[in-house]
C-alpha cells in the first residue's frame, strides 16, 4: 500500500514494549483484566557474554503445564547450564502481566516472581474479590528490599494492609481501554523462528527488539 507524505516513516518501525522496573521502597500498581501471561524462559548467554530470555515453547500458556511432546529449540540445540554443564539448561518461571503504574501513570508491562503471585491470590481470596476488576479492584503496593551484597539479593513483599477495594478514574478506565493486549505483545513464537533467533544471539549478532529492556527489568527476578 502506498502512503502519502503525512504517514511516511522512512523506515521500519520498532514495537517497544514497556517494563515496568521495581525500584527500591514502594511500587504500586494495578493488575489489568485478563492480561496475566502464564510463561517460563530460558536465560541464555551469547558470545558477547549477554543473557537475554528466551520463552520455553514446551510450556501450555493456555493450561499452565509443560508438554513435553513439543519441539524445544533450547534442547535441540543441546545448551547445557553455564555453572554445571553437565545438566541441561533449566527454564525459570517469567509470568507477566500488565499493570497502571502509578509512578508513571502509565500501562506497563510487569514480570512476577511466584512469592508475588502467591500472595496475590491470598489477598484476592481474603477479600473475595477479583483484583483486576474496574469498579472493585485491588491497587497492590509491593515492596522491594536489598538483603544482601548479590544483585539477587532482594526481598518482596505486599503491603496487605493497604490492599483496599476501590474504582479506577475515568481517566484510568481510558488507559485500560486502550491497552494493547498481553497476547499480541508476546505472540507464541514457532520453532523455526525461535531457533534463528537463538542462534544469532549465540553467534553474537544483535537483535532488533527491546531484548535489553527485558533483560534488564527482568534479570533479579531469575
Amino acid at each position: 500500500m502506498a502512503l502519502g507524505f503525512d504517514s511516511f516513516n522512512g523506515g521500519a518501525k520498532k514495537s517497544e514494549v514497556v517494563y515496568m522496573k521495581l525500584v527500591d521502597g514502594d511500587n504500586v500498581f494495578r493488575i489489568l483484566p485478563k492480561s496475566l501471561l502464564p510463561s517460563y524462559q530460558f536465560w541464555i548467554t551469547g558470545a558477547n557474554g549477554k543473557q537475554l530470555p528466551f520463552e520455553a515453547l514446551q510450556f501450555d500458556r493456555e493450561n499452565e503445564r509443560f508438554d513435553n511432546t513439543r519441539s524445544c529449540p533450547v534442547k535441540a540445540l543441546g545448551l547445557k547450564d553455564p555453572k554445571d554443564p553437565t545438566k541441561d539448561l533449566r527454564c525459570t518461571y517469567a509470568y507477566k502481566c500488565l499493570v497502571l503504574n502509578k509512578a508513571t501513570g502509565k500501562v506497563e508491562v510487569l514480570t512476577l516472581k511466584k512469592g508475588i503471585v502467591e500472595e496475590i491470590k491470598l489477598v484476592a481470596n481474603q477479600l473475595e474479590v477479583d483484583p483486576t476488576d474496574l469498579e472493585n479492584g485491588i491497587w497492590f503496593t509491593v515492596t522491594r528490599k536489598k538483603s544482601g551484597p548479590m544483585a539477587f539479593n532482594v526481598e518482596y513483599s505486599i503491603k496487605q494492609l493497604l490492599c483496599k477495594p476501590s474504582a479506577l478514574t475515568a481517566e484510568e478506565k481510558a488507559l485500560v481501554a486502550a491497552a494493547k493486549s498481553i497476547d499480541e505483545m508476546f505472540p507464541v513464537e514457532d520453532f523455526d523462528t525461535q531457533l534463528a533467533r537463538i542462534q544469532r544471539h549465540l553467534n553474537g549478532a544483535a537483535e532488533a527488539s527491546n531484548s535489553d529492556a527485558a533483560a534488564e527489568a527482568l534479570s533479579e527476578l531469575g
